[in-house]
């Protein structure tokens, strides 16, 4: 009896251990395991041809990728961005990702890009759509906007109300705003005129991007064939190119001949003109000018046509197929579009977020003339973009210019190119 007791005490404890074995958490690891294991991981260097605008973006996915240095490489902008990293590609020395604004179409049409649809799932349906037009192609997406801008109408109230309007009541038709521009020309009797337009000189889509919103509100495409081929010769154009004509009578004299795109568009802030089309940016350009009292509000648009405006100093962001780290670069695309940065681009950059969210919660606190160009990319329901030509750019924009020339110099019926 003695022996059988001692055996069940020895089950017993065996038992018991057993059970404290099994339930019991493993020790916490010591301090230096931990820093053992965080050290462990691979060292990578992320390189990003962007700018030194980057560097909030930089300074956040270094904070939360310690074994990840970004580093940040400023090779140009637009046509000499483009070509370097065509020849990066080539030599087999690109980046991991790139910024720009009006070449991924063609960049994923060659494959050197990643798709990033999967990896912002979760939160594309924030961004508002027209500011990642310029990066789908064939149903993907491949790049992700930092911050972006929009087209609005800009007014000067000093000349307006010398001529006898009130600038409380904007034009909100081509037709109310042809009649403001004559009106103020002939009062202002050479002092002051009615419209700024600029012409086909100087940046090659400088005037273009600003006529491109009237072409979208008479849905006068400038291209066919899934937007691979030109089509200047749109007979929906002719109406734009009609009120383009009739504009340009009461533009200040040699301003649409004028190639510096600056001196076009401080003409209003000194009080030489009353209308013209604004990007993002003209708020605060208006105040260093000290326009006292410049006010913006939706575009006029034709009889028949609808609201519409063009994307425009729309920063993106794309990673090449070829990185060494593609779940690293797409987790920084990511990045570039998550709430807690979109909140960040306008403090930082004074520029406007890409994102639902950040723009409705920036629009609580900013003031009225940024809040016009905030609601255009909230409400606006067709926001374009220029197209993105597959080959010669340069030179096809040029040909488009030309015959803006022939336009806006001839009286003749129609136009050709």
């Amino acid at each position: 009896m003695e022996t059988y007791n001692k055996i069940t005490l020895i089950i017993s404890l065996i038992f018991v251990l057993g059970l404290v074995a099994c339930n019991s958490s493993p020790p916490p690891a010591s301090t230096s395991e931990v820093l053992e294991e965080t050290t462990s991981l691979e060292e990578i260097e992320l390189v990003i041809w962007s700018a030194e605008h980057g560097m909030y973006l930089k300074e956040q996915f270094e904070i939360e990728h310690p074994n990840v240095t970004v580093i940040i490489e400023n090779q140009g902008w637009d046509q000499v961005l483009h070509q370097n990293l065509l020849n990066a590609i080539q030599a087999g020395t690109a980046p991991d990702i790139v910024i720009g604004e009006s070449y991924f179409q063609q960049l994923a049409e060659a494959g050197y890009l990643l798709p990033v649809d999967e990896a912002i799932a979760d939160i594309k349906d924030d961004i508002i759509p027209g500011t990642y037009k310029g990066a789908e192609y064939n149903g993907a997406l491949y790049g992700v906007p930092a911050f972006t801008g929009v087209f609005v109408f800009e007014r000067n109230c000093k000349v307006i109300t010398s001529a006898g309007l009130d600038c409380d009541t904007p034009p909100h038709s081509w037709s109310k705003l042809l009649e403001h521009a004559q009106t103020i020309t002939e009062k202002g009797d050479g002092d002051y005129y009615g419209y700024s337009l600029q012409g086909p000189v100087g940046p090659l889509t400088g005037g273009l991007l600003r006529i491109a919103v009237f072409l979208a509100q008479t849905d006068a495409s400038l291209c066919r064939n899934d937007c691979t081929e030109p089509y200047f010769n749109n007979p929906k154009a002719l109406p734009v190119m009609t009120f383009l004509r009739q504009l340009n009578q009461y533009t200040p004299p040699g301003l649409t001949a004028n190639p510096e795109e600056g001196q076009v568009y401080v003409a209003l802030f000194h009080g030489q003109s009353a209308y013209q089309i604004a990007g993002s940016w003209h708020p605060d350009w208006a105040k260093r000018e000290d326009c006292e009292d410049c006010r913006y509000s939706a575009v006029p648009i034709p009889q028949d046509g609808h609201p519409a405006s063009i994307i425009v100093g729309n920063v993106i962001y794309a990673a090449l197929k070829e990185t060494k780290h593609p779940d690293v670069a797409l987790e920084f695309i990511k990045l570039v579009v998550r709430e807690d940065m979109q909140e960040q681009v306008y403090p930082k950059l004074g520029r406007l977020p890409a994102t639902r969210s950040a723009l409705t919660k920036l629009r609580l606190d900013i003031d009225p003339a940024t809040q016009t160009f905030i609601d255009e990319l909230l409400n606006n329901p067709d926001l374009r973009i220029l197209p993105q030509w597959r080959k010669n750019p340069q030179k096809i924009w040029r040909i488009y210019n030309e015959m803006l020339e022939q336009v806006l110099s001839t009286n003749r019926p129609g136009f050709r190119v």
